[in-house]
């Protein structure tokens, strides 16, 4: 039970980060947030998070948030909508990505690392050739992080978005595939509908060593209500789930 668990968000301070941990707070979990400037942390998580000075691209940094840490939910990244060189992305969001792994493990953290990824990380489309021209190939460091995850040893759930827009949760069927989409308009989806996801599937055990993709369903396609849909995930390749391990 999740109200049992000390999480800590990597990236809570804006964007869906933010709803997570508004969210995980509202279910009794104790939150922890990393953060570069604890001062705007705090006022914008509130008094409910533990805030922890830290920065992902100094491995140094980060052993205070890790230590007593459960579970560690990743959705750190460069500002969306902005452009940023590649030696910047690069060094966010791929190296960070290492950092965190490295401390983790050393932390002896014995939960689940999730990840925050995207769409068209795995197939080619014209939004994602510029979007990796505008934003220092984001999708191919990412997809690299992707790769660090799964070849680290621990649990994790790895969850691709959609396009993301800001508006209300549940108000539209969400398809969740472990399809790989291509980056595109048709297939977008709510930052509160993704963070409904990351806590259904935190200690899922059909999530366990999955990577999956969550998006809006398209009108004419009969969904089902996307919670019956975790136990019928499918554990990556080579790696094996939760529900598989000997004790």
């Amino acid at each position: 039970m999740i109200d049992n668990q000390r999480i800590l968000i990597i990236g809570g301070t804006r964007g869906t980060g933010l709803l997570i941990a508004r969210l995980l707070e509202q279910r009794r979990a104790s939150v922890r947030a990393l953060a570069r400037d604890p001062g705007r942390a705090r006022a914008a998580l509130g008094p409910g998070v533990e805030v922890f000075e830290g920065d992902i691209t100094k491995k140094e940094t980060l052993p205070p948030a890790l230590e007593g840490t459960t579970h560690i939910i990743f959705t750190a990244g460069c500002r969306s909508g902005h452009p940023a060189s590649e030696s910047r992305i690069k060094a966010t969001e791929f190296e960070g990505v290492l950092n965190t792994l490295t401390t983790v493990r050393l932390a002896g953290c014995a939960g689940r690392f999730m990840y925050m990824t995207s769409s068209g990380v795995a197939t080619h489309s014209l939004l994602s050739v510029s979007l990796n021209l505008y934003k220092g190939n984001t999708l191919v460091w990412r997809r690299r992080a992707e790769d660090a995850i799964r070849g680290s040893g621990l649990d994790y759930t790895i969850i691709r978005t959609g396009m993301l827009v800001n508006s209300p949760s549940g108000r539209r069927a969400i398809r969740l595939t472990q399809e790989a989409l291509p980056l595109s308009i048709r297939y977008r989806i709510a930052r509160a509908d993704v963070a409904e996801v990351f806590v259904a599937a935190m200690e899922h055990p059909r999530a366990s060593r999955a990577t999956f993709e969550v998006v809006w369903a398209h009108r004419r396609q009969l969904v089902k209500p996307w919670p019956t849909l975790l136990p019928g995930l499918r554990t990556d390749a080579g790696h094996t789930s939760a529900r598989d391990r000997k004790p």
